[in-house]
């Protein structure tokens, strides 16, 4: 009895220890700040250790205990910045991640096996397992958080990264999981397992690592046949969270004409280069007032009420003096009206309004509301609930927004080294649409088919307060759509990160986060559809039937 004991409490003892370090290499693979992006490779470390916890774990209620803790304090220190907008969110958020940390960890001990009795493989058990559970969290349960993810960091190894093109994020998860397990089977594996798992995963990445060197370097070779690049110029905003909750009139207009001169001295700057811009881009929300619907303009025209058609003229006027469009973000109010003394309207959306010097000229709505940010999960159906928390946890923040049915797409026109006028059709996730891939493949692939050479993602990551790590993690993941989906992508971020990526997934140029500037960009517009764009989401599909197999199969064994 007391050797079985002493055993057991060895077992514990060295899951606790292994899921520790799991939650240690899991925080220390994303970004720590805006430059420091150099911990990607524990992101082949991390599951192993928790897979090693999971085998050693005397039984599952001791198992979900010891990661559940670990990673509950690396998920409350990655959400850190949370606490500026909602103290009570913050933990639950956290608590919610680790919770599917702990799920991760069973399902690996359930179909992976334990120390006395292993089972499938570690090499497959845990890209299967993780992929599974990944699109879960990030899709299909409670509107998806798709953040955290194995395949986010991995975006800075460049070459391995590119299979991402061929199978989305979910195949580049899946290759990264596959290396990790195959380190573990090698050390607690036995018989053949112990050899072929490390070789088909050495050979696996070198695939990976010769695929993605050789598709560089085709993006790289010069075309005679590719289309006119437009020069985009991004306006990089510095408004302070607080301004959204309480923006006041007088630093309404302040904010305005101070956006107006970085686009008006960037357009400018370019000019006197011998690069006159083809488009400006703002960021979310920066637009004050009530969006630029011409019937909603109206009503507050003919209302006297402010601020009129103050901002809808400034656009006007800017667009003018920089001879070229905008794409701004805006909040757009449909069937305004007032009532009393208060706004009332039918609809109102997270927007994109393309504005040339005739006025506001096409809009673009979210399909996707940021969960915790723009929508409750589950408990937005409740309206009275909503509102009960959102006074506890988040004063000043509302949940009003509706969601579209369906993007729509600006064409834009674009200068030509010979003097002529081609056109580029964009795309423009705003903010937590880059990290849904389903959201992204829908803007820039609808039906399948390629409807945007570039994609303009507009965002107010000043949500992320002083945390400069979250806002190189959200470039992370933008950075993963561009291989993804095979296209360019302008990041046009209020406090940054604005950044100019190419197909491949490789930072151009970029802005210093919480300051104002203008990045000029020249991206080349895309023409092709990749493979990942018609597999879609079949791999995390598939990895959802494999654990429900692998599930059902250990049931009736």
């Amino acid at each position: 009895m007391r050797d079985a004991d002493a055993s057991r409490q060895r077992g514990l003892g060295l899951s606790a220890l292994f899921a520790a370090l799991s939650a240690l290499c899991f925080a220390l693979s994303f970004p720590l700040s805006d430059t420091f992006v150099a911990g990607w490779p524990l992101s082949f470390a991390w599951p192993a250790l928790l897979a090693a916890a999971a085998r050693v774990a005397p039984r599952k209620r001791e198992l979900a205990a010891v990661v559940f803790i670990p990673f509950l304090a690396a998920f409350l220190a990655q959400e850190w910045w949370m606490r500026h907008i909602t103290e009570l969110g913050m933990p639950f958020l956290a608590a919610y991640l680790a919770g599917w940390t702990v799920i991760l960890a069973l399902l690996v001990r359930r179909i992976g096996g334990t120390a006395e009795a292993p089972r499938w493989p570690f090499a497959l058990t845990l890209p299967i397992v993780i992929v599974a559970v990944e699109i879960l969290r990030g899709d299909l349960v409670c509107s998806g958080y798709a953040w955290f993810f194995i395949a986010h960091p991995m975006v800075e190894w460049t070459e391995v990264a590119q299979i991402a093109a061929l199978g989305g994020g979910w195949l580049l998860t899946a290759l990264v999981a596959c290396v990790s397990g195959a380190v573990l089977d090698a050390i607690v594996r036995r018989g053949s397992t112990r050899i072929a798992s490390p070789i088909v995963a050495a050979l696996l990445l070198a695939a990976a690592f010769a695929y993605g060197s050789a598709r560089l370097a085709a993006h790289d070779a010069p075309s005679s046949t590719a289309p006119s690049a437009p020069r985009i110029l991004a306006v990089q905003t510095n408004l302070p969270m607080s301004n959204k909750l309480a923006w006041e009139p007088s630093a309404q207009v302040e904010d305005f004409i101070a956006f107006a001169r970085l686009t008006i001295d960037g357009a400018r700057s370019a000019k006197e280069q011998g690069a006159p811009i083809d488009l400006a881009l703002w960021p979310e929300t920066t637009v004050p007032g009530m969006g630029l619907e011409p019937e909603s303009i109206k009503t507050l025209v003919d209302s006297n009420v402010y601020p009129g058609n103050r901002f809808e003229e400034g656009l006007r006027d800017i667009s003018k003096r920089i001879d070229a469009p905008l794409i701004v973000g805006s909040p757009a109010f449909l069937d305004l009206r007032i009532e009393g003394n208060r706004f009332r309207w039918k609809n109102q959306f997270n927007s994109a309004y393309l504005v040339d010097a005739r006025g506001q000229q096409g809009r673009t709505d979210k399909i996707y509301l940021t969960p915790f940010g723009e929508m409750m999960p589950i408990i937005s159906n409740w309206d009275w609930l909503e509102e009960q928390l959102l006074a506890l946890g988040a004063e000043g923040m509302t949940f009003d927004l509706d969601t579209a049915k369906e993007p729509r797409n600006f064409t834009v026109p674009v200068r030509a080294a010979d003097g002529s006028t081609a056109h580029v059709d964009v795309g423009v996730p705003i903010c937590f649409e880059i990290t849904e891939p389903w959201a992204s493949r829908r803007i820039a692939f609808p039906n399948g088919k390629r409807a945007a050479g570039v994609i303009l993602n507009l965002s107010n990551d000043g949500w992320f307060g002083p945390s400069r790590a979250g806002r190189r993690q959200h470039l992370q993941v933008s950075q993963l759509r561009a291989i993804e989906l095979d296209t360019p992508v302008i990041r046009c971020a209020n406090t940054g990160m604005s950044a100019w990526i190419d197909a491949c997934g490789r930072i151009k140029s970029s802005l210093a986060p919480e300051q104002g500037g203008a990045l000029l960009a020249q991206p080349q517009p895309s023409v092709s559809t990749p493979l990942a764009v018609v597999v879609a989401d079949g791999i995390g599909f598939l990895s959802i039937a494999a654990v429900a197999f692998g599930l059902l199969r250990r049931r009736l064994s």
